[in-house]
């Protein structure tokens, strides 16, 4: 097989992953730059497309992946009611509160449960970028990051709901690409990790310091 043979071949490889992470936008950084908050636009486009991406784990995952779009809409919609008002996410959450009845609204809401739905996909991913032995069974990965992000929050229904949609995850190769030809995309991984993580640790500090955290089942 000739190089360009060879590294055609790679890239047809590469390309059979159902998650590309290069191609997707890092979620902010979180900086003096924009004083240490989290610029709600590029939130809500970061958002988006990790969201997508997870919508190729199958159909049966759509009440998930709806249920993450209309947390993402409900802060869009607040968002647009005053771009520059709203440019950080924090002050949107902050402004949305102070200016209702009940200090603990929709958007609020909603971005509470997409950070714990956003967390569980974080603990997955970084999961399987730690398991050295890089089986292609994922199941127990997504497993273990449910019960620590999501089983804490969920009633008898939602448990089940998850177990059902647990049993058809596509294997490894099919998410990352074969082992042989994915480094680029589990290096881009990592990357994309570190930001993301960032953002929700961040996002958890804030819930915290506000008394934001609600501790109701779904």
């Amino acid at each position: 097989m000739s190089e360009e043979s060879a590294d055609n071949s790679a890239a047809q490889a590469v390309c059979e992953a159902k998650i590309l992470f290069r191609q997707l936008k890092p979620f902010p950084v979180i900086d003096e730059n924009n004083n240490f908050k989290i610029e709600t636009a590029h939130f809500l486009e970061s958002s988006n497309q990790i969201i997508d991406a997870i919508a190729c784990f199958g159909k049966l995952f759509s009440p998930i992946v709806k249920d993450m779009r209309q947390n993402v809409q409900k802060i869009t919609d607040k968002y647009k009611q005053n771009e520059s008002l709203f440019k950080y996410l924090e002050d949107l959450i902050l402004k949305d509160k102070d200016g209702n009845d009940n200090p603990f609204d929709t958007v609020t809401d909603g971005l509470l449960w997409l950070k714990r739905a956003f967390e569980m996909m974080e603990q997955f991913f970084r999961n399987l970028l730690e398991d050295e032995t890089r089986s292609e069974q994922v199941k127990p990965h997504l497993k273990k990051a449910y019960e620590e992000c999501l089983l804490p929050y969920h009633g008898f229904l939602a448990q089940k709901a998850f177990q059902l949609l647990h049993s058809f995850l596509p294997s490894r190769s099919s998410l990352l690409g074969t082992s042989d030809s994915n480094m680029d995309n589990l290096k881009a991984l990592e990357e994309f990790l570190a930001l993301f993580r960032a953002n929700l640790t961040h996002l958890n500090e804030f819930y915290t310091k506000h008394d934001l955290h609600r501790t109701y089942k779904a």
